[in-house]
């Protein structure tokens, strides 16, 4: 079975989220060890963590996410509603998706482009550069917003994916 070059791409963006994980546990932890035990903490922790691991770690897999349809969804009167308006209700849905991440990225990507041009540092007890890390929300959330699109246009051409989109929310009985 062929995978689609997003499917690819949001397992790879889950799999790279592995990475930031691992590191900020390896990282916290040396941290601590070395704080209680030597008096020497590693400098710079708190502010690797905040700019790079947890914000990796929250937006990578955004695409994955969608592309499962995994996200947290109310469906309290999507149950009620006939099948051709639950269609019409999920397109809705990925439209508006698709405009939010795009737009969310659209509104940090030029964020991004400023702090590289002022190669941005955040000063504590080190310096650290954190503009590479101002890349990471606009093309992840550009990604989900690719996702999102996908979905759309599979809903609007191919009755079998109309099907499987909105049986998605379906309660098993």
């Amino acid at each position: 079975m062929t995978r689609n070059p997003l499917e690819w791409l949001a397992e790879t963006l889950l799999s790279i989220t592995s990475i930031p994980i691992l590191a900020m546990m390896v990282h916290v932890t040396a941290d601590v060890v070395l704080k209680y035990t030597v008096k020497m903490p590693i400098q710079g922790t708190l502010e690797i963590s905040a700019y790079y691991y947890m914000v990796s770690i929250v937006v990578l897999p955004m695409a994955l996410i969608e592309l499962t349809r995994q996200s947290i969804a109310v469906d309290l009167f999507y149950q009620m509603m006939g099948p051709r308006l639950q269609v019409v209700v999920t397109g809705i849905v990925l439209l508006v998706s698709t405009i939010g991440y795009c737009g969310l990225a659209a509104a940090t990507f030029p964020d991004a482009l400023l702090s590289l041009e002022k190669r941005e540092i955040v000063m504590g007890t080190i310096n650290i550069y954190i503009w590479p890390s101002r890349f990471i929300m606009p093309a992840a959330l550009f990604m989900a917003g690719l996702v999102c699109f996908y979905h759309f246009i599979r809903l609007v051409i191919s009755p079998a994916a109309r099907t499987q989109l909105t049986a998605i929310h379906q309660i098993d009985s």
